[in-house]
C-alpha cells in the first residue's frame, strides 16, 4: 500500500541538469511556493555537454535549486548521451527513485523532442513507473550526487505504485494539463539565469543551440502561448497517455472554457 510520510508530491525526472528548469521551472517554482514538495533527479552529470564541466554544471544547479525552492536535488551518473529506456541498468535507477521519494506524481522533462536523451527519458519514465510496482523485482542505490542543501534521502520502500505519470509537451501536441505559473515566472527566469554557462555566450564558451539569445526567448514565447490556451498570462503544458481518474474536484480546480 502506498505510504506518504516523508514521501514528495512531485518527482521531475531529466536527463540533464537544466532541463528540468527549462521544462517545468515555473511550475516547480509554484508547487513549492504552495507548500508541495517537489524534487528533482538528473539522470546524468553532463559530462558530454560542450561548456563548462560536470562540477561547474552542479554548482549552478545548486543555485537553481534554491531560486526554485526544490525539496531536493539528486544527480545519477547514467551516461549522458546513450540513455536507454531499455536498459536494465537505468531502469533500475529509476525504480530506486521512485521506490525513494514515492511521489503522488512523476513527470519527465524536458519535452521529447531532439536530443536522443530528452527522447529516451520519457520512455524510461513510462517504463520505471510500472516496475517500481513489482514487489519481486529488487533494486539497490546508483551512484549519485546530492545537493547538500535539500533535505535528506528517505528510506527506500520495496515497491510504489506511482498514480500520475506526466511529460512535458511538444510544440505542436494538445496538453492534457496546462499548469498556470504567471505569478512564478520570474523564478523561472532566474533559475535558469543560474547556468550562465549554457544559455549565455562568453569568452571560452563555444556557439550551441540554447546559448543562442533565441532559445530563452523561445521558451518564453511558448509559455506565452501555453498561457494564451488557459486564459492565463503564461503557463506550462504536460501530457500522459493515461486519463486521469478522480473522485472529487478540488476549489481551484479551473476548467478550460
Amino acid at each position: 500500500m502506498n505510504k506518504v510520510s516523508n514521501k514528495c508530491d512531485v518527482l521531475v525526472i531529466s536527463p540533464h541538469t537544466d532541463d528540468a528548469e527549462i521544462g517545468l521551472g515555473g511550475t516547480i517554482a509554484t508547487l513549492a511556493a504552495k507548500g508541495r514538495k517537489v524534487w528533482a533527479v538528473d539522470l546524468t552529470r553532463g559530462e558530454m555537454g560542450t561548456n563548462a564541466t560536470c562540477d561547474q554544471r552542479w554548482q549552478e544547479a545548486a543555485e537553481a535549486s534554491s531560486i526554485l525552492g526544490l525539496a531536493g536535488r539528486l544527480q545519477l551518473s547514467l551516461p549522458d548521451g546513450f540513455i536507454n529506456a531499455t536498459d536494465r541498468s537505468h531502469l533500475e535507477a529509476v525504480v530506486w527513485a521512485l521506490r525513494t521519494f514515492c511521489p503522488q506524481f512523476v513527470i519527465s522533462a524536458p519535452d521529447p523532442v531532439r536530443h536522443p536523451d530528452h527522447v529516451a527519458t520519457r520512455e524510461l519514465v513510462q517504463r520505471a513507473a510500472f516496475l517500481a510496482r513489482l514487489l519481486k523485482l529488487q533494486v539497490s542505490a546508483p551512484e549519485y550526487l546530492r545537493w547538500e542543501a535539500g533535505a535528506g534521502i528517505p528510506d527506500t520502500e520495496n515497491q510504489w505504485i506511482v498514480p500520475t505519470v506526466l511529460s512535458v509537451c511538444p510544440d505542436g501536441e494538445e496538453p492534457s494539463v496546462l499548469f498556470d505559473v504567471s505569478d512564478h515566472w520570474h523564478l523561472k527566469e532566474q533559475a535558469l539565469a543560474s547556468y550562465a554557462s549554457q544559455f549565455l555566450r562568453g569568452a571560452g564558451r563555444l556557439a550551441t543551440h540554447i546559448n543562442d539569445g533565441g532559445f530563452l526567448e523561445k521558451i518564453e514565447r511558448r509559455a506565452l502561448r501555453w498561457g494564451n490556451l488557459a486564459g492565463k498570462e503564461k503557463a506550462e503544458a504536460f501530457i500522459t497517455d493515461n486519463t486521469p481518474v478522480i473522485d472529487d474536484f478540488a476549489p481551484e480546480f479551473g476548467w478550460r472554457s
